[in-house]
């Protein structure tokens, strides 16, 4: 006898990345939409993205080791990879290629 699939797809989280900031400003926005791009075209359906606001967690930022924001973290897959700043320009092309890690 056969099992009965799960109808449910399966989690293809396989890259959860925290998105470190200070309140809603310009330079937080454009991190968080470069941040998305750059997932929905390397990591299509396979990446989950939470936010911290630091000026609501200062803590969050010391816990990390965070001089500067926004930053992004790479906490999945190993080993945790940090980047800073917007991900736009040179840096994002850089980001792209290390966010995917081991893909």
């Amino acid at each position: 006898m056969k099992a009965k699939s799960d109808s449910r797809r399966p989690t293809r989280t396989k890259h959860i990345l925290r998105l470190y900031i200070a309140g809603r400003d310009g330079k937080s926005r454009k991190a968080l939409k470069n941040l998305k791009e750059i997932c929905d075209r390397d990591l299509p359906g396979e990446y989950k993205i939470e936010i911290v606001d630091v000026r609501k967690n200062p803590a969050a930022a010391k816990e990390n080791n965070l001089i500067a924001l926004p930053a992004v973290v790479r906490t999945l897959p190993a080993p945790i990879r940090k980047f800073i700043g917007t991900l736009s320009g040179k840096s994002g092309s850089l980001v792209r290629v290390d966010l995917a890690g081991d893909h």
